[in-house]
């Protein structure tokens, strides 16, 4: 009978500092068993956070929450505009995407004066000279009048050549 000395290799252990069973590729060890704190993997790509690893779900947070080289991935983004005047609708100028909403901020870009809360698409338009509507034309729909001075008061205007009760 013949005896065999069988010698085992040794295996390639990655350190789990924040114990998510996923490993760090830059801490490692040579052993036959898994030592105390090891894993068998290097998949993790923040062993200081437990919440960050490849079984993680993607959080709107600007990180790799799931460790596939993208950040943020897989979430619904929307275009929010800064709303000065709390009126609802913001200003167009000042878009910012993002998967969370942005605190003074809407998803509206409809205001045309977002100093003045009275002039945005919902507003009434009145005779200013001003588009309060929002809608790229200045007292538009108003019925004008034409009114003469009445210079001796007598209730009739320069420019109107009768008078109550006479022809």
């Amino acid at each position: 009978m013949r005896w065999f000395n069988r010698r085992r290799s040794s295996l390639t252990f990655y350190f789990d500092a924040d114990g998510d069973t996923y490993g760090d590729i830059a801490v490692t060890t040579q052993a036959c068993t898994v030592p105390l704190g090891y894993v068998a993997n290097d998949l993790d790509c923040n062993d200081g956070n437990a919440a960050i690893n490849p079984s993680a779900n993607e959080v709107c947070d600007g990180i790799d929450n799931d460790c596939d080289g993208s950040t943020d991935e897989g979430l619904t983004f929307l275009t929010f505009y800064a709303d000065a005047d709390d009126d609802i609708y913001g200003d167009p100028s000042t878009g910012v995407s993002s998967c969370n909403p942005i605190v003074g901020s809407v998803t509206n870009n409809g205001d045309c004066n977002d100093a003045n809360a009275a002039i945005n698409p919902s507003a009434t338009e009145v005779c200013d000279g001003i588009d309060n509507d929002c809608d790229g034309s200045i007292d538009e729909g108003l019925t004008f009048l034409t009114y003469y001075v009445d210079a001796d008061v007598d209730g009739y205007g320069a420019g109107t050549n009768r008078r109550p009760g006479r022809r």
